[in-house]
């Protein structure tokens, strides 16, 4: 029998103080600071790279006019920087798909419950509806997106992904107030910030980490002949420079968005407390180290029933037991419960 989906969908409280949500003046500073230092990144970044190109190009322009006297000179100069720009501009072409491939997308088709519930939820958190939903094996919920360098300027599309483990020990208002936290990342602007950091983090580090065909072609002449070698050895300074003034940067970069990320999970929780009360975050929280460690036993009982031959009919009802079994051996009548 189908259950009407306001029987689902649990009431908010009464009485929520006006701007309990709304972002404070720390968040704003950090998301400033956030900003500013990736401002900061992408100039130093973007830079570089330019002035490699426009050297480049300077320098095969003045030998194909013929008009220097220095011609081999400046033809060494702009076969560096050409391979130099290389170097810089390789680094921007990547893309990064967030969703893990373990996970099973559902749609409105396939779980019109579920769906009705959080596009219910989205719209009263006043957040973008999910792109697509996905199911995971483990006690969390999040959100994930796609990422390349086009979402410096286009905002990726948000996923949401629901752990069916998390959903087996949560009351629908425990679900209600996690999912009202991701939604209320869903809702932030400075989510935006997030992607870019990332998007910097994957720049740099196709500079700063990876090491590929330039690398050997460098190691390769630094070993020849010691008339050639020094080319190698000089190029490979100037590489080591270019990765540690990125490097730098980036580490400032990261810290910047740690701080703002610390900010944004204090708002997202007063989102849900502003959808759900005080109460039902906290329980969901307490629940979930103690379904953490029941899904890991539980698990291990799959695994040790497959060697047999045989399989659980119900794999969440072997987590609930387990759950409730820790909780004697602990002799903690709280474990996993609320009072």
């Amino acid at each position: 029998m189908d259950i009407p989906a306001d029987d689902l969908y649990p009431r908010g409280p009464q009485h929520v103080p006006a701007g309990l949500s709304r972002p404070n003046s720390r968040y704003r500073h950090q998301a400033r600071v956030a900003v500013g230092t990736l401002i900061l990144f992408f100039l130093a970044y973007f830079g570089l790279a330019w002035w490699f190109v426009q050297t480049t190009i300077r320098s095969f322009q003045t030998v194909s006019a013929g008009s220097a006297d220095n011609e081999m000179s400046l033809l060494f100069a702009g076969m560096t920087c050409g391979l130099l720009s290389v170097f810089m501009l390789k680094g921007l072409f990547f893309f990064c798909r967030g969703a893990e491939s373990s996970n099973m997308e559902v749609t409105a088709e396939t779980q019109p419950a579920l769906f009705a519930f959080l596009l219910r939820l989205a719209d009263e958190v006043g957040a973008p509806r999910p792109h697509r939903v996905f199911l995971s094996s483990d006690v969390n919920a999040a959100v994930f997106y796609d990422i390349s360098l086009l979402n410096l300027l286009v905002p990726s599309r948000k996923n949401l992904v629901i752990g069916l483990p998390l959903v087996n020990v949560l009351t629908l208002s425990e679900l209600k107030a996690v999912l009202a936290h991701e939604f209320g990342h869903f809702a932030q602007r400075s989510m935006a910030v997030g992607s870019w950091v990332y998007i910097a983090q994957q720049v740099a580090m196709a500079l700063v980490a990876r090491r590929d065909w330039l690398d050997k072609f460098l190691n390769f002449i630094s070993r020849i002949d010691l008339r050639v070698a020094w080319i190698g050895w000089g190029l490979r300074l100037v590489v080591w420079s270019v990765r540690s003034l990125l490097d730098s940067l980036l580490s400032l970069v990261v810290l910047a968005q740690r701080a703002l990320s610390r900010q944004m999970e204090f708002q997202a929780d007063l989102v849900a407390v502003a959808l759900t009360g005080s109460d039902e975050l906290i329980h969901a929280l307490h629940k979930l180290r103690a379904a953490d460690e029941a899904w890991d036993q539980t698990l291990r009982f799959l695994a040790g029933q497959l060697r047999r031959g045989q399989l659980a009919k119900d794999l969440f009802g072997v987590h609930t037991l387990i759950s409730s079994r820790l909780g004697q051996i602990k002799d903690d009548a709280w474990w996993g419960n609320i009072p």
